[in-house]
């Protein structure tokens, strides 16, 4: 599987949601995208890569941890991110933008700007997973 075409994909949804969107409201470029990839399922290994856009940290938060928190969520339980808050467990984020693959072995997550956004990006990565399985 190769994380860097997955990443590809969601850096270009990213582009063009933030030119068409973010960029005439005057907003910066902003966010984290991660790709894990369930290599192993007898011990549970995960192949993941991340990469920014723009800038990772923003006043109230840190968007890089974000994104893992995300992911977290979505590993344990095997859902979409975007739980209510009293379904998470430690660190997991009640916040939209993980998305699980329909055969559970690929998780592409967005965190910067909101939730749908984010999920748009996410699922532009699953895309390219998808496609990438033939």
């Amino acid at each position: 599987m190769n994380l860097v075409k997955i990443l590809a994909a969601m850096q270009a949804k990213t582009r063009e949601i933030y030119d068409q969107t973010y960029a005439p409201k005057g907003e910066e470029e902003r966010g984290a995208m991660s790709v894990q990839v369930l290599t192993d399922e007898s011990v549970n290994r995960w192949e993941s890569a991340m990469e920014s856009f723009g800038k990772l940290h923003v006043p109230y938060f840190s968007l890089d941890c974000t994104v893992h928190e995300k992911i977290a969520y979505s590993r344990r339980t095997g859902k979409n991110s975007g739980a209510p808050k009293e379904d998470l467990v430690g660190q997991e984020s009640h916040w939209e933008g993980a998305v699980v693959s329909a055969d559970g072995k690929c998780i592409c997550a967005f965190s910067g700007y909101d939730g749908a956004d984010d999920v748009l990006i996410a699922l532009a990565g699953i895309a390219e997973y998808e496609a990438q399985k033939g």
